[in-house]
């Protein structure tokens, strides 16, 4: 008869009954493990949406900021300019204008691009160009101003609207219709409520006139 030797361990429990607890362990830490990811994809998806949705809110106090910024170094006035599709910066150059302005620049800035090429050309020629003498440091900046022009569009499905300080009420933006929001070289701006709606979010800022920073906001996101 032959003998065979068993192996118990301290407890008295067989290696075989050590693997099976170890398996009964996993199988509770995966279920654990699902079910926390489960709790964390809504929270992870809720996040998601808030910072899209948000975007255009943050897009427009940094445009702000930087905008703010060269009025005052350039002691000359900027603007914002809103409109269905979006809002773009640029310098404030006509008290009446609208989008026609914001056409105008594009095209100045088109033709002081051209102009700059055929000098760089001339130059790579061999063509001497007359010298000139070094620009005054402020006109330089104001220069570079004139070249200056940034623009954001709306994400999809997105309605926005605008309060200035003189508006009896919200004002849509659609279409045509404009809003401009204009930055003083003594820093200070209008004060501007700004609107941004979807189906699943709501944001509104306030924006301080001697700052440009957000003085107050309302938000949800589903």
């Amino acid at each position: 008869m032959a003998w065979r030797a068993r192996t118990t361990s301290g407890t008295g429990e067989s290696p075989a009954s050590h693997r099976a607890f170890t398996v009964v362990e996993l199988v509770v830490a995966i279920t654990v493990v699902a079910i926390l990811t489960g709790l964390a994809v809504p929270a992870i998806d809720s996040v998601q949406k808030e910072r899209l949705a948000r975007e255009p809110v943050n897009r427009l106090l940094l445009l702000a900021r930087e905008v703010r910024g060269r009025a005052m170094a350039e002691d000359r006035p900027y603007q914002i300019v809103f409109d269905g599709q979006g809002y773009r910066a640029s310098r404030f150059l006509r008290p009446y204008a609208g989008l026609e302005e914001v056409e105008t620049i594009r095209l100045e800035m088109a033709e002081m691009a051209e102009r700059e090429e055929m000098i760089e050309a001339s130059q790579a020629r061999g063509i001497q160009i007359a010298p000139v003498a070094p620009p005054d440091p402020k006109e330089e900046l104001v220069r570079e101003g004139l070249k200056y022009f940034q623009e954001y569009a709306y994400p999809p499905e997105v309605r926005v609207s605008v309060r200035a300080w003189n508006d009896l009420e919200w004002i849509p933006l659609s279409g045509a219709e404009t809003k401009r929001w204009i930055f003083q070289p003594s820093g200070m701006c209008e004060p501007l409520r700004f609107r941004v709606e979807a189906d699943t979010s709501f944001f509104e800022v306030e924006f301080h006139p001697l700052t440009g920073d957000v003085k107050s906001e309302r938000s949800w996101v589903e």
